[in-house]
């Protein structure tokens, strides 16, 4: 298969994930190719606390009310950073596409411009990845940031097919603690068990690679029909 990967890191984390998923795909003997997004101007972090924070009472009320939750998501509009041209910005040419970035309480601002922008991606299959501060909890971290994700390349015209996220142990505003300290008193393992390097985001990636061959051959065969 003929395989792209595009990855936005603001801080490298998110770019070593799609290093390991690229190496896992390579050596599985597909035809990988990669494209790192630019934003056109980089924001401190401060900056981008200050366009988030107006999030944060929202993202609280939906962690403890499923309801308000599925409404939040229909009517939030996603902020959107702009970004250097991408590298293809016609994906038409490949069998699959894997699209990554940092979870920014939900999808990233230049993740969000590029599935805007970007041309080709109907009917392709897609898979996400994403990296965040804490353990891989399914409404506070997978939920906030793979169901607006789909909604967004469903916008695009692409079917998403796999997801993968992991833990980074890492927040530029030094919050890591904070997660530190849940993941050990409420999953009884300490965060750095749900990183890339640990027994878990290993098992997580080789589940997550295999799909996207399972999927993508799936809807080969079924174009062939």
């Amino acid at each position: 298969m003929n395989i792209l990967i595009v990855c936005y890191s603001r801080t490298g984390c998110t770019e070593k994930l799609a290093e390991r998923i690229a190496h896992e795909l390579s050596s599985r003997g597909h035809a990988v190719a990669r494209d790192f997004l630019e934003v056109e101007s980089e924001k401190s972090c401060w900056s981008l606390l200050f366009r988030q924070i107006h999030q944060y009472p929202l993202v609280g009320l939906s962690l403890i009310s499923a309801s308000f939750y599925h409404w939040w998501l229909n009517i939030y509009h996603q902020p959107e950073d702009d970004i250097h041209p991408p590298m293809f910005p016609d994906v038409s040419g490949f069998d699959h596409v894997c699209i990554g970035g940092p979870k920014w309480a939900y999808t990233s601002y230049p993740i969000a411009r590029y599935l805007k922008k970007i041309k080709g991606l109907q009917h392709k299959p897609v898979s996400a990845f994403a990296t965040f501060g804490g353990p891989p909890l399914k409404r506070f971290e997978l939920d906030f940031i793979f169901t607006p994700m789909n909604r967004q390349i469903q916008n695009a015209g692409g079917s998403l097919v796999s997801t993968l996220g992991l833990s980074s142990n890492y927040h530029e505003l030094h919050l890591i603690g904070i997660f530190r300290l849940f993941s050990q008193l409420v999953l009884r393992r300490p965060l750095r068990s749900f990183t890339v390097d640990s027994d878990y985001g290993r098992q997580e990636l080789t589940s997550f690679c295999n799909k996207i061959e399972q999927e993508t051959s799936r809807h080969s065969s079924k174009a062939c029909i």
